[in-house]
């Protein structure tokens, strides 16, 4: 008995220890289970952030003209929100072939509100085709790919002449791009379909169903060749309150444009063409630009011809058609002298004098001018653009 006295002691003490060992092994346990969580999450994250890539661009733009014609949005007064926008643009790679792209969208003109531009579903099916569904963009123009992006154009401001014929910038719906090579020439076609919904301005809320067409583009060495078609139907949906009310009723309307560059990296040379025509007493047009640049270190000065006129002003002819003549005949030519200076790599400022002028008897397409009834106008531009 005195024995098992003597070993109980000895007994407490080792099961102590053993209690203790355990305690430390499941503590230690614990512990490498919760690294080990915290390597997987970081992992994860790691995995996730190479999935995934933010980038964006703003543009700060100050205009003022030399009256109240409103030429590209521009008066006396200088206006610091008319061009000024910021966007940011998503990309997350759900396979090696298949991405989802978002591109949001704030205006200043619009009091900075944000707009989804760019939403859709892109796959790769690795034999030069490539199909998109979602939110995607109208491609009219030799620049519609980057139409937000000012850093990616040599002109403070597109050609207004061309460039805000339409007001439809994008649309909901599917297209089908193919890339090919010809030899020693690249091709890109592209097919869309699709539908859109649109405030547009003074012409009311307009719907724009069955947006069909195609567009090709042919690459060779320093030259670019481009044709576009697109056709839809204008329907409205909510009648503009302005005197002269326009409504659409299963109106059909057609795009059709053509563009060619060069670029041999010092000298460039664009230029666009392009005819659309609605039915009804919308105006018809035809409009286009030339532009020469040349590249000296960090400066690219360019020069800018661009015109617009109406080709239906015969359809508007008798006097019950007054109001009607004064919004929808169009006539305007255009000089512009600006240059481009990049500051580095992701940041340029660039300065815009354009002078208006060649109105007719018409507002130039202005609707401001209806009223001020200018015969020409001058605005100066500046802008800083930037990517990031």
């Amino acid at each position: 008995m005195k024995k098992a006295f003597i070993m109980l002691p000895l007994a407490v003490a080792c099961a102590s220890q053993f209690a203790m060992a355990a305690t430390t092994d499941s503590q230690r346990l614990a512990q490498l289970e919760q690294e080990l969580a915290i390597l997987q999450e970081a992992s994860s994250y790691d995995s996730l952030s190479d999935r995934m890539s933010i980038n964006g661009f703003f543009t700060g733009k100050v205009g003022v003209a030399s009256n109240d014609a409103g030429y590209n949005g521009y008066d006396k007064d200088a206006d610091f929100s008319e061009g000024s926008k910021l966007g940011l643009q998503g990309t997350f790679a759900l396979t090696e072939q298949t991405n989802i792209v978002a591109q949001l969208v704030a205006r200043g003109n619009d009091d900075w509100s944000t707009e989804m531009e760019w939403a859709f579903l892109s796959h790769d099916f690795d034999n030069g085709f490539t199909a998109r569904f979602g939110r995607l963009r109208v491609p009219l123009y030799m620049y519609s790919d980057y139409l937000e992006v000012g850093y990616a154009q040599p002109w403070a401001t597109p050609p207004a002449e061309l460039y805000s014929v339409v007001p439809l910038s994008s649309f909901d719906g599917i297209d089908v791009i193919y890339d090919m090579e010809l030899g020693e020439v690249a091709v890109a076609l592209q097919a869309s379909y699709g539908h859109s919904s649109r405030d547009a301005g003074a012409l009311g809320d307009v719907d724009y169903s069955d947006v069909l067409g195609a567009s090709a583009l042919f690459s060779y060495e320093e030259w670019e060749f481009r044709a576009t078609y697109y056709q839809t139907q204008l329907n409205t949906t909510s009648p503009s309150t302005v005197a002269l009310p326009l409504v659409f009723d299963k109106a059909d309307s057609y795009f059709a444009g053509v563009g060619l560059s060069y670029d041999n990296g010092t000298l460039f040379a664009i230029s666009e063409f392009a005819v659309s025509d609605v039915e009804g007493q919308y105006s018809d047009t035809q409009s286009g630009y030339i532009t020469l640049g040349y590249r000296i270190n960090d400066f690219t000065p360019y020069v800018t011809y661009a015109f617009l006129e109406t080709t239906d002003d015969s359809e508007r002819t008798e006097p019950a058609d007054a109001l009607a003549k004064a919004l929808f005949d169009w006539q305007r030519t255009s000089y512009s002298v600006g240059t481009r200076y990049d500051i580095n790599s992701n940041l340029a400022l660039k300065a815009d004098v354009t002078y208006a002028t060649n109105f007719g008897d018409t507002s130039g397409g202005m609707s401001p001018n209806i009223v001020a009834n200018n015969d020409d106008t001058l605005v100066y531009t500046l802008s800083f653009d930037a990517v990031f």
